[in-house]
């Protein structure tokens, strides 16, 4: 196989074609959703060069067969590979070099890492097998992803006065604001540009209230071969919470999403309830009920790792 680094818009596109086939062959059992991909290189690797963070593997007839995301400040790497290669000696080796790599980031950019984690979903025994075999072990809860068939939606309205818009680049200096005030504060203009004008966007759809100011948002992604769409992230701005601005927001989402492209599910993952209790609740309100628990699996550092 070759080894690619990240250069353009079209290695991401090329990456998330092929998990788009992969899902629709094998199922999407410990598989990212397309939105996921462009999500954790933009936003959760944000500030990290494109080309370290993500790589790319090609057999000899040219076709994508693997891609990582390596994350060494959040101690993680998330390796996808084609339903052919799991569990193969070539999955093996690919899941020893992510490790490496991790760890080399991890030094070059001085995160202090400490451990490295990788998910795997309860659905997938073989994976778990897999992944405790190559030393990592069970340490904790990650997320529970949620999954919606799009019938039966319910009836969420906005409260008087507030519409929905589509955001744009126009709207950057208000959406800092509102993901500013919704998780941490840890953006501003220049730098939610940088994420809102990379080419894995597709949607932010926000609230606004009847002062013009933006009160809640959703981002989605929409897996065309699968006819899926994914929520991540949706949240409410601080001044503007239980008023059910993110439930119509969905709603809406899925509405419209199932009238224009034919979409015909939906997922969305979220914390433990003892962490994030507010999240589930919004999500199970709208229809959503749980699919695969996640667990983040630990690797103390200091192994070795074999190149590739």
């Amino acid at each position: 196989m070759q080894h690619h680094h990240y250069r353009r818009a079209d290695d991401l596109y090329r990456a998330q074609a092929a998990l788009m086939q992969w899902t629709n062959i094998a199922g999407d059992c410990n598989y990212l959703h397309k939105g996921d991909v462009g999500h954790q290189l933009f936003n959760t690797c944000y500030g990290y060069d494109k080309s370290e963070v993500f790589r790319y593997w090609l057999d000899t007839s040219g076709e994508l067969v693997a891609f990582a995301l390596l994350g060494p400040h959040w101690e993680f790497f998330n390796l996808q590979v084609a339903p052919g290669l799991r569990g193969s000696a070539e999955h093996v080796a690919l899941f020893e070099f992510c490790e490496g790599e991790t760890l080399r980031l991890a030094k070059l950019f001085n995160t202090g890492l400490k451990n490295l984690y990788v998910d795997a979903f309860d659905c997938d025994p073989a994976y778990i097998a897999f992944v405790e075999a190559r030393g990592f072990q069970r340490e904790k809860h990650g997320i529970t992803l949620t999954r919606h068939d799009l019938e039966d939606l319910p009836l969420a309205e906005l409260p008087p006065g507030y519409r929905i818009h589509e955001a744009t680049a126009a709207d950057l200096d208000q959406l800092t604001d509102l993901h500013n005030h919704t998780f941490a504060d840890k953006w501003n203009a220049a730098s939610y540009a940088n994420v809102f004008n990379a080419p894995h966007m597709e949607y932010e759809w926000v609230a606004v209230a009847p002062d013009g100011r933006f009160a809640a948002f959703a981002n989605l992604w929409i897996d065309q071969v699968n006819r899926s769409l994914l929520f991540e992230p949706v949240g409410t701005h601080s001044d503007f919470r239980r008023l059910g601005l993110g439930k119509a927001l969905m709603v809406y989402a899925m509405r419209r999403m199932r009238a224009e492209q034919g979409i015909t599910s939906a997922y969305v993952g979220h914390e433990p309830s003892d962490k994030n209790p507010a999240s589930g609740a919004l999500y199970a309100s709208v229809g959503f009920k749980p699919l695969f628990e996640v667990y983040d699996y630990k690797k103390s550092v200091g192994h070795t790792a074999r190149s590739f």
